[in-house]
Formats: structure tokens, sequence, C-alpha cells
């Protein structure tokens, strides 16, 4: 299995479909996949604190969550992308 990410990951997509961000190669997996984790652990925190806020913050706090949500499975593409590689060239 490889300890970095291979290749860049792009996530984040605008309103006209292009990738904002991405995951860059050289990323150590076991560091990518902890942050995932702190990352969907803030989003589920935000969900639930968005469920008690006022619609205007409700609505900020939604967004904020799903930028966290795309990081994380960014995070988590990146590092199935090089494991799935990396048995391809086995």
């Amino acid at each position: 299995m490889p300890c970095f990410t291979q290749t860049p990951t792009p996530f984040g997509h605008s309103l006209t479909g292009d990738c904002l961000f991405s995951v860059n190669p050289g990323i150590p997996i076991k560091i990518a996949l902890e942050l995932a984790a702190q990352l969907l652990s803030s989003a589920t925190a935000l969900c639930a604190e968005s469920q008690v806020a006022s619609p205007q913050t409700s609505h900020s706090l939604t967004f904020a969550s799903l930028q966290l949500v795309e990081m994380s499975k960014g995070l988590v593409d990146a590092t199935l992308d090089s494991v799935l590689q990396a048995d391809t060239l086995k």
C-alpha cells in the first residue's frame, strides 16, 4: 500500500462546474485520513447547530458543512485513488 497520495485529486466545484481545489500528491495517507475524520466531525457538529439556529445562520452553517464534507471527500478520494493505483501496478 502506498504511503502518500500519488496524483492531484480535484474537488470543490464552482457553479460553472470547474474544480476550485485539489489534494496534492505527496500527502501522507495517514494524515489525509485523519484530517478527513476531523473535517467530518466538524461538519457533523455544524449540522447539529444548524438545526437550532436562525434561518440565516442555519443557511451559513449548512454551506460551511457542505464545504467540510467536500474537503473530506477529496481527501478520501485521493487516498483511495492512490491505493487502487498501487494495487493495479502489482
